[in-house]
């Protein structure tokens, strides 16, 4: 008997490297040559746009960067030292804006010893250095105390405690391309290294620089992933198959599909961001499990019939519900191709046309060994061992249990945060997550709110009710909690008053005489002060109020901003307008598209799936029951969330319509199964049973694969992305457990009457 099943077993393997396996690799290597020699490759996407898609709020601040300093790069270099204001202090700011100006491209340099602040000469005003490179202990105190305080400076310059100098490099050079990118963040790292030596910190911050280090991560994130997954799943093959050929067709079948993948991303013309990025792991790991419920159902068949005969019985067997199983993940991308959130459509629509093509390759060399005719079954053997019959048989204990569970793990659900802020999308301790919180929590905030102020008359901005009435919404904001700074046009004629009194306090106020308003008026019409023209038209019709606080919970933030709006349309002067630049409702946007897209994708799945395989079984039980099956993943997934703190956001959004389209697989295969041996007459009973020993191996291996692939993802360095990766994994894995446990006794019941 032995010697029977040996031979049985080298025929089978024969008949695997002959006709599946030569053909697979012959395909996989004219495809790897194309994609070599021919499609060139696919582009990466790591640019700050595709980063803040989904974050109005920091968007908004990337939007006014830019317009300071338009069609130019920017980078924010922040110094911390102990001496700032001294001579040794002024030497070490000097030499720094002077090696910033070293680097190729260098065109400015904004600096407390490169820019100037405005002094009286006369009835003028001349432009000196904010401080000098030397100065007597007493001048360096006089000036800590107004430069901290002036307008022009504080949280502009320097931080408002005097600890940091914040340096402001200014760059003309191409940086399209990923090299260029990171050649230019090394020759700014290299040039500011000797800076590091003689000060406490240096802290960098450049959306070129973000872009490299997100290519750079993308790159050493992706060589982790292949080695670690790589290495996991052929020990499960290996060990599900124990045929070093079926692992081989297997693994080549895989090859071939990632190409196709690639194929598919070339076709959409779109490149390979942090969002589609998942689409790899996910394609690649629903491909293997194809591969592998067809190779498991062709070594159960070889047993018994001959490998032609195993092999059209293996395709009749697998691939009716691997096709439904197919579609129902195909309709779980397709809910989100039609999303109102840019990333999530492009993640749906890729998804969606790689898994048609991928499913269409995987089974079309099993297709041309479909020839031989199948002989007629013997029957499906009944299962003995009361492990497969415990489900079935005390089913109303095992659905209390896996209720009782599934309501336990749902009340997390009521914790789930759906603040979205882009700094979440760096892992904690990266040095571009660190400079971002100190420009967050030491350098004025993050949060950039912008209301434009029309006057309704050329130099309306100038008149005294206009002035005095930005003046009263600065003092104002300065009331509201998490408001740093507030920036107006008045705050220029303070900062003149200053500068004309000769006060060392960093204080000021209005122009009392007329005659004297309208000298300030001239002379800020005439003189280039830092920044000005960022805020004003040349007429001084209108202008910018801008509101600059730390980041906060988004309706925290809302909240904050409608107050301070309604205080701002109470107390207007007659004439004057109100515009919000980007209006109040993208503010919260996000997390109310988050919010909807969630509810929309997850409420479209359920019903295609649903009505999808209710036409297909012509049946609506066991259409029910495989849904049901996965309300325990479902919960697993909101309730985590919930319990862990992982924030809903643009890529956690997609975790429940994409695991919800999966993880019926399992259910689909288990019930067609049933559903075959109820049709040769077996008992309800047996027939779940029976289906339930001969299913239990590959759906085994593919949760498996699919857990592995999708929760090696929590070795990337961007944290939504790995919080996708565990949801996903233990969603997977949750949905295993309701196809063994759950969804069997959920046939069981009631399935006499069927």
């Amino acid at each position: 008997m032995e010697m029977e099943v040996w031979l049985s077993g080298w025929v089978m393997t024969r008949f695997l490297c002959l006709r599946l396996l030569l053909p697979v690799a012959l395909v996989l290597a004219a495809a790897a040559a194309w994609a070599v020699f021919v499609s060139g490759g696919i582009a990466y996407d790591s640019s700050a746009d595709t980063l803040l898609a989904s974050d109005p709020r920091n968007r908004e601040t990337f939007d006014k960067l830019n317009e300071l300093i338009p069609e130019t790069t920017m980078v924010l270099a922040a110094l911390e030292m102990e001496d700032l204001f001294s001579d040794a202090g002024a030497e070490v700011v000097a030499d720094a804006s002077a090696r910033i100006l070293s680097v190729e491209g260098a065109t400015e340099v904004k600096s407390l010893t490169h820019s100037g602040r405005p002094v009286r000469e006369g009835f003028g005003l001349r432009i000196d250095p904010f401080i000098p490179l030397r100065a007597s202990e007493a001048r360096w105190e006089e000036l800590e105390e107004f430069i901290t305080g002036f307008p022009l400076s504080r949280n502009v310059l320097v931080s408002g405690d005097g600890r940091y100098a914040i340096l402001i490099g200014v760059y003309e050079r191409p940086l399209d391309t990923h090299a260029q990118r990171e050649a230019f963040r090394r020759e700014f790292m290299e040039a500011m290294a000797p800076v590091r030596e003689r000060v406490e910190g240096v802290h960098v911050l450049s959306f070129p620089f973000i872009e490299a280090a997100g290519a750079n991560a993308v790159r050493e994130d992706l060589t982790r992933y292949l080695a670690a997954a790589g290495g996991l799943i052929l020990l499960v093959l290996l060990i599900t198959f124990r045929s070093p050929a079926a692992v081989l067709y297997v693994l080549a079948v895989e090859g071939v599909g990632v190409l196709l993948l690639m194929a598919t991303f070339r076709m959409f013309g779109r490149p390979v961001d942090i969002y589609t990025g998942i689409l790899f792991p996910l394609v690649g790991g629903l491909q293997l499990t194809f591969a592998a419920h067809y190779v498991a159902a062709l070594q159960r068949a070889g047993r018994r019939w001959s490998p032609p005969e195993a092999a059209s019985a293996a395709f009749r067997e697998v691939f009716p519900p691997s096709a439904v199983a197919a579609l129902t993940t195909v309709a779980g991308l397709l809910t989100l191709a039609f999303a109102d959130l840019p990333t999530v459509t492009h993640f749906g629509r890729i998804g969606a046309a790689a898994v048609v093509l991928v499913f269409g390759f995987t089974f079309l060399p099993p297709f041309l060994c479909t020839r031989a005719k199948v002989p007629v079954s013997e029957g499906h053997g009944v299962a003995s061992s009361s492990r497969w019959r415990f489900p079935a048989r005390h089913r109303m204990g095992v659905i209390a249990v896996f209720g009782l569970c599934t309501v336990g793990v749902a009340t997390g659900v009521s914790r789930i945060r759906t603040d979205i802020r882009a700094v979440e999308f760096i892992e904690p301790g990266h040095p571009i997550r660190e400079t971002l919180e100190l420009l967050n929590h030491e350098l004025g905030g993050t949060n950039i709110f912008q209301v434009r102020v029309d006057s309704g008359k050329p130099y309306g901005l100038q008149t005294r009710p206009v002035l005095e009435y930005l003046e009263g919404l600065r003092a104002h904001a300065y009331t509201l909690d998490g408001v740093t700074d507030a920036y107006a046009y008045s705050q220029l004629y303070v900062a003149l008053d200053q500068i004309w009194e000769g006060k060392t306090e960093a204080s000021g106020e209005l122009p009392a005489s007329p005659m004297k308003l309208t000298m300030f008026s001239n002379l800020l019409n005439t003189s280039p002060l830092l920044f000005k023209e960022s805020f004003v038209d040349e007429r001084a019709r209108s202008a910018l109020f801008i509101l600059r606080s730390r980041d906060m919970p988004g309706r925290t933030y809302l909240a904050m901003l409608e107050a301070f709006l309604d205080y701002a349309e109470a107390h207007k002067p007659e004439g004057v307008t109100l515009t919000p630049v980007e209006g109040l409702h993208t503010i919260l946007e996000g997390d109310r598209r988050i919010v909807r897209n969630q509810g929309r994708t997850l409420a479209a799945s359920l019903g295609i799936i649903g009505v999808l395989l209710a036409v297909l079984w012509r049946s609506a039980r066991p259409a029910l029951c495989v849904l049901a099956a996965n309300a325990p993943a479902l919960a697993v997934i909101f309730g985590v969330m919930g319990f862990t703190g992982y924030p809903l956001n643009s890529i956690t959004v997609m975790v429940a319509a994409v695991i919800l389209g999966i993880a019926v697989d399992d259910g689909i295969h288990l019930v067609s199964a049933v559903r075959a041996r109820r049709r040769g007459g077996m008992d309800p009973n047996d027939a779940v049973a029976s289906a339930l020993r001969a299913k239990f191996k590959p759906m085994a291996c593919t949760s498996s694969i699919l857990a592995v692939f999708l929760g090696l993802l929590v070795l990337t360095s961007f944290p939504p992305v790995a919080h996708f990766g565990v949801l996903s994994a233990l969603g997977i894995l949750t949905a295993f457990l309701g196809a063994v446990g759950l969804l069997p006794a959920l046939l069981a019941l009631g399935g006499r009457r069927e």
